[in-house]
């Protein structure tokens, strides 16, 4: 049974955006991820590889996680650790924000700045690390890790259903892992939803939006398959900040860039349909962007 902070992870609210949608046949909602504990959408994700790690006996007291992570998923490995009390190795690259660096600190992590020039080298450095002592590390590989997928299986997806009835013609997310996008896809079909899967992508170069992968990039997590997808939209970094600074105005809640991105996609799939519910993924809180776009000059 979970307990403490750790026993709130999930459930969270499914939301009517009241000034967002740009036809007034179709209502978009949001699934507010960033109502979780430590802020994002990686809590369920984190928390369930470890358990089901602990279940398994692949991760054991005295061991400690290591993990690579554009921020949110060390975030919310750092509260889950806390609790647990194992210790953990973070390593992100040097690009990404000073505000996920101070929290993950502050959670009491090991963080490890990897080049910014290789837009994968946390990756490379966290499995080197995990495979040098796998006694003593256990490495969490959100990418390769099909807890990932059965976290938003269990949760994000059929939380959806339940939250609309089922009335859901379309559903945004963001492409990170893929995790997200393929269990929500998963629920659906298990429960007889047919709505549309509609994976967001920067464009158009990598990097432009914080959490998000393009399809061309180098590596792609093995987690994900695309046939899931019924299409990919792309957004650019410009795109994705006036929408997140719009859900602020015109809605009171402060997203991060990520939020700003499916928005924008869903407001343009919302333009081409006669009517409709489109549900779209809000993944993480706007606190952890001051740095970026999205808040300007102080």
């Amino acid at each position: 049974m979970r307990e403490g902070i750790l026993a709130h992870v999930g459930r969270t609210p499914l939301v009517r955006l009241k000034n967002a949608s740009p036809n007034p046949r179709v209502t978009l909602w949001a699934k507010l991820e960033l109502c979780n504990p430590s802020g994002s959408l990686k809590d369920r994700v984190a928390l369930h590889m470890i358990e089901q790690a602990e279940r398994r006996g692949e991760l054991r007291p005295g061991m400690t996680l290591v993990e690579a992570t554009s921020g949110n998923t060390g975030i919310a490995l750092g509260m889950a650790a806390a609790v647990k009390g194992y210790g953990l190795k973070i390593f992100m690259s040097e690009a990404k924000t000073v505000e996920r660096r101070k929290m993950l600190r502050y959670w009491g992590a090991e963080l490890n700045l990897t080049t910014r020039e290789d837009p994968d080298s946390h990756i490379w450095a966290a499995k080197a690390l995990a495979e040098a002592e796998p006694g003593r590390f256990f490495y969490i590989n959100q990418n390769e890790n099909p807890d990932n997928v059965e976290a938003h299986r269990l949760g994000t997806g059929t939380e959806i259903v339940e939250q609309s009835g089922g009335k859901v013609d379309a559903f945004v997310a963001g492409f990170g892992t893929g995790g997200c996008l393929m269990g929500v896809a998963q629920a659906f079909r298990e429960k007889g939803v047919g709505a549309r899967i509609v994976a967001v992508e920067p464009v158009p170069s990598r990097g432009s939006i914080d959490g998000l992968k393009h399809r061309d990039e180098a590596y792609q997590p093995p987690i994900a398959d695309r046939s899931f997808f019924d299409e990919t939209r792309g957004v650019t970094q410009e795109e994705a900040v006036r929408a997140a600074r719009a859900i602020a105005v015109q809605e009171g809640i402060v997203a991060g860039m990520s939020s700003g991105a499916t928005l924008h996609a869903a407001q343009e799939l919302a333009r081409t349909l006669d009517h409709g519910n489109i549900v779209v993924l809000f993944g993480d809180r706007g606190e952890r962007y001051f740095s970026t776009p999205i808040f300007g000059e102080a």
